[in-house]
């Protein structure tokens, strides 16, 4: 009897070991298709910023930033997860190259109104087209039925990371 119960217990330890285990390699997929995911985006970024000649700083800039909006440098910095020096130079040669018109606020002096130029809304036209295009052939794989779960699973993911 004594036995029978020590190999019971043995069994159910190899069992948690390996439930334990897949859960283990069920994560460690989980996470390796995030990340072959991610690259896929960044090439899709990086063939972005190649195209229109930009940094990885400038296009997040571009992402950010509605069509015109009054700012001040600190709120944008973090807007964007940028110190407020590294976002400073990032207007700076976006202004220097056309895609952007820096005025001070009227009311606030200490604010700036950032505003995309016409040059600066074509370059956030294309930015917009080929993230959209990229979305679209991501949810392609997905039956249009599971989409609305799918982006479900993904915001709980966000939020508890």
């Amino acid at each position: 009897m004594l036995v029978a119960k020590n190999v019971i217990e043995n069994s159910c330890q190899i069992c948690n070991f390996t439930k334990n285990l897949m859960k283990m390699e069920a994560s460690s997929g989980i996470l390796s298709m995030i990340y072959e995911m991610k690259k896929k985006c960044a090439r899709v970024d990086q063939l972005l910023m190649d195209d229109l000649n930009i940094s990885q700083s400038e296009l997040l800039f571009f992402s950010a930033l509605d069509t015109c909006k009054g700012l001040n440098s600190p709120e944008l910095a973090k807007n964007m997860g940028l110190s407020p020096s590294r976002v400073s130079r990032v207007v700076d040669k976006l202004v220097v190259n056309g895609y952007l018109d820096r005025n001070t606020d009227a009311t606030d002096r200490r604010a700036i109104t950032l505003c995309l130029t016409d040059k600066g809304k074509e370059i956030r036209t294309k930015i917009d087209k080929v993230r959209n295009e990229c979305e679209a052939r991501l949810l392609d794989a997905i039956p249009s039925d599971e989409i609305e779960r799918f982006k479900v699973i993904i915001s709980k993911i966000v939020k508890n990371m």
